[in-house]
């Protein structure tokens, strides 16, 4: 089976679904309000993919999955990045601050968002028990897997992190950000990606089913975007041109709670 259906498709959805947040990130509180309870029943939606999709097999099957676990994952980054789930501290670092308080400090920013992801995790996970079809649950865990090593290289470096897209309402976040070079942790994390994307590429190109084939592209797809975002941290890569042309200008006025 050809694999350039599935890796167009990866890219397309992550392009598309990428663009649609930080396009709606940029509305007004109402416009906001309404896309998190459109989102919460595509979300539902996914959940009931999920569960529906448990014993097909068919290669529309791993789209389908695919297509559920993003439907999930667009609702928990909407409430992240329209300020509605994201942590007790909502104050910028204070000066000076280092070590394990500083870490505790920007833990504090979004820890509610990432224990709702993990949960979220753990429910799919169950869900997906002996199931034939699995693709929802190791999408969703693939994704909290790269998020979750992104933003642990924004905190310890991060020298090129593009923070256009981050929205005033969560500005504070920029002073937990790290912009010395990248070092040691960057190179062991981007690398294990790395290893990641190369395995399940080759495991899609030796697939002994259609299904088997596009799920691991799909997935190998999805680990060679995370390797790119990293990448995108460290390099001096112009990665806001992808969406910046979708966005209205910024008026420096405006009140950082829009």
């Amino acid at each position: 089976m050809s694999l350039i259906a599935p890796i167009l498709a990866t890219l397309a959805l992550w392009w598309l679904s990428t663009g649609i947040i930080l396009v709606l990130g940029e509305r007004s509180d109402g416009a906001r309000r309404a896309a998190m309870a459109a989102a919460g029943v595509l979300a539902l939606a996914g959940m009931a993919g999920v569960w529906g999709l448990r014993d097909i097999t068919a290669p529309m099957a791993a789209y389908a999955g695919a297509l559920s676990a993003l439907a999930i994952w667009a609702w928990h980054e909407m409430s992240f990045l329209f300020g509605y789930v994201t942590g007790p501290n909502r104050a910028p670092c204070p000066p000076g601050l280092t070590g394990w308080p500083r870490f505790r400090a920007a833990a504090a920013t979004l820890i509610h968002h990432e224990l709702a992801l993990a949960a979220t995790v753990i429910g799919l996970g169950v869900m997906s028990l002996g199931a034939a079809n699995a693709v929802a649950f190791q999408v969703f865990a693939l994704l909290f897997v790269l998020r979750l090593s992104s933003k642990l290289n924004l905190f310890v470096a991060a020298p090129h992190f593009t923070d256009h897209f981050l929205p005033g309402r969560l500005s504070h976040l920029r002073s937990y950000f790290s912009p010395r070079p990248a070092g040691a942790f960057f190179a062991v994390t981007t690398a294990a990606m790395a290893v990641v994307a190369g395995a399940l590429f080759w495991a899609a190109a030796s697939a002994a089913s259609p299904f088997e084939a596009a799920a691991f592209a799909l997935l190998a797809t999805l680990a060679a975007l995370g390797v790119l975002e990293h990448l995108f941290l460290a390099l001096p890569v112009p990665d806001g041109a992808l969406w910046r042309w979708l966005l209205p200008a910024r008026d420096p006025r405006r009140s950082p709670d829009l």
